[in-house]
């Protein structure tokens, strides 16, 4: 039973089994693996695909305007500027949509490379005290490690060891 059979018995018809030729082989394809140059290589063809299919609309829609307007101008017809008027809208519009892919297309490689390029950090801000910085730097000449070779104190903190 298909999911047509009230469609069938409306028709009058019977239902179609498809034919399948006997020496007919089915594969399984296993789908190509996505590329960075492959993306590419796709976003580029898409792109002067698309880019040539809306300069030729532009082109038609302009040869298209003209006829128009020459049929609007001997007819005096109001309905004629209407239509002449909405052309002209569409061929503003079809043009908006080709700066828009330029636009469209830097974005996605704006993208892409912000994911593959690495920063760097050229300008940090460090919060803290000029004595804690230098002590991060240069911990040979840390005021804490001479304070903590100081006789008074290192017997302090070496029974603090001890301790522990």
């Amino acid at each position: 039973m298909s999911g047509f059979d009230g469609i069938e018995k409306a028709l009058g018809t019977e239902p179609v089994k498809p034919v399948v030729p006997p020496h007919a082989v089915l594969a399984k394809v296993d789908p190509v693996p996505l590329t960075d140059e492959k993306l590419e290589k796709d976003l580029k063809t898409d792109y002067d695909v698309v880019r040539e299919n809306l300069k030729e609309l532009v082109n038609m829609g302009k040869n298209a305007l003209d006829g128009v307007i020459a049929v609007a101008q001997e007819g005096d017809s109001p309905r004629a500027y209407e239509v002449v008027a909405q052309m002209i809208k569409t061929l503003s519009e079809t043009n908006r949509e080709l700066m828009d892919l330029h636009n469209r297309v830097k974005t996605i490689r704006k993208v892409d490379q912000s994911v593959t390029n690495n920063s760097t950090t050229n300008q940090s801000i460090y919060v803290g005290s000029t004595k804690e910085l230098q002590d991060i730097i240069n911990s040979a000449r840390s005021s804490t490690k001479a304070f903590d070779n100081r006789p008074d104190v290192r017997d302090v903190i070496e029974g603090d060891k001890t301790n522990e």
